[in-house]
Formats: structure tokens, sequence, C-alpha cells
């Protein structure tokens, strides 16, 4: 049986390597491509696709709105393609839907079992990928939640303060309060951790 995919990425490099290793698969076939969230929102409901490889950020907004459109029809299967094998993305990536996760270095062979799985109504991810999706995230108020954002964006405690109504000693007191309780030692490991844990999820 030939899987029909859709391919959902802005870069036509991207697209146009998927589709040499794709087509270079006997059980495997190209059906459509799209650019942009609107682009693939309309050719999503078509009939004849089975799994929808999508990236995670297209010119007009998120590829897991795409995921979700999915997901709610009950059809195609979707993969996301990042180039970040991130927790924050992984996470996303389940929450939203997706049936499994692919990083654009992947290989023929890992492109084209993904595509399988998923088809066959398997899930794609490595065993690596769901355990750190799986790993809790500290519990951070929406005051935290604000201050660790702007942190991460370079801005200084002054900058925070201004930005979002507070004095200085509040936000310096917010942050004295996440260092004693996730045990981090300063600034730059907060930003650090936040990123690399996924704390802010970005979609």
């Amino acid at each position: 049986m030939t899987v029909r995919v859709m391919l959902v990425d802005d870069h036509p490099a991207v697209i146009g390597g998927l589709e040499r290793i794709i087509e270079s698969t006997p059980d495997l076939r190209v059906v459509a491509t799209a650019r942009s969230v609107a682009e693939a929102s309309e050719r999503l409901r078509r009939d004849d696709i089975d799994v929808a490889i999508i990236d995670m950020r297209l010119p007009d907004g998120l590829g897991t709105t795409l995921i979700r459109e999915a997901s709610a029809r009950g059809r195609p299967a979707t993969l996301v393609l990042s180039s970040f094998d991130q927790r924050q993305y992984v996470t996303t990536a389940l929450k939203s839907g997706a049936q499994g996760f692919l990083l654009k270095t992947a290989t023929l062979e890992q492109v084209a079992d993904a595509i399988r799985t998923v088809g066959r109504g398997g899930l794609a991810f490595t065993a690596d990928q769901l355990r750190a999706s799986q790993t809790p995230t500290p519990d951070l108020s929406d005051r935290e939640r604000g201050i660790v954002a702007r942190i991460q964006t370079g801005m200084s405690n002054d900058e925070i303060a201004m930005a979002m109504g507070l004095s200085r000693k509040t936000v310096e007191a917010s942050l004295s309060r996440m260092f004693d309780r996730l045990g981090i030692l300063s600034r730059s490991e907060l930003a650090i951790r936040a990123e690399r844990e996924g704390w802010l999820e970005p979609l």
C-alpha cells in the first residue's frame, strides 16, 4: 500500500530534499505541498493525504494549528519537522496531537520509517523524546513566567520592573524565591534551564 504524503515547509530546499527522499521510496508518494498555514489548512481537507509532515514555524503562523486541525478531523496523521530536538517542541507536538517528531537532519531511512509508522497508526517519537516530554516543569506563577520570559530576552531587573509595572524590589524578591525553590544560582542559569527544559511553552 502506498502512503500518500503532504509536505508543509516554507523553505523550498527542505521540500525539495524531502520530495527526493520520499519519491525514491516505492511505497511512499508526495501528493501535495504547502508553504504556509493558510495554504496547508485548505489542502489538509483533501481525502488523498495519509500523512502530513509539518514544520513547527511557518510565515503566517504555527504548524501546531494544522496539527490540531488534523487531529480534530481524525486525519491525516501528522509528523512534526523541526531543526531543534528540544523538550518544549516535542512536548508541544505531543499536546497538539502529532504522531511523530522528525529532525531536519534525519536520514532517508528515518524519514521513510517515521512516515510508514504514523501512516499505520503508530507513534514516531524516540524514547529520549518521550522521556524528555514527561519531565515535570516547575509550577510558575504568571508573574514568574513574565520575569523568566523577559530575562530570556536579556532585560535587566530595572527593565523588567518597568515593563511589568513592578518595583525593582518585587522583581528581585520573585527571583530570589525562584532561585531558592528551584536550586538555581543565577539569572543566566535560570534562562538556560527555562529554555532547555521548556518552562515557557513557545507554541
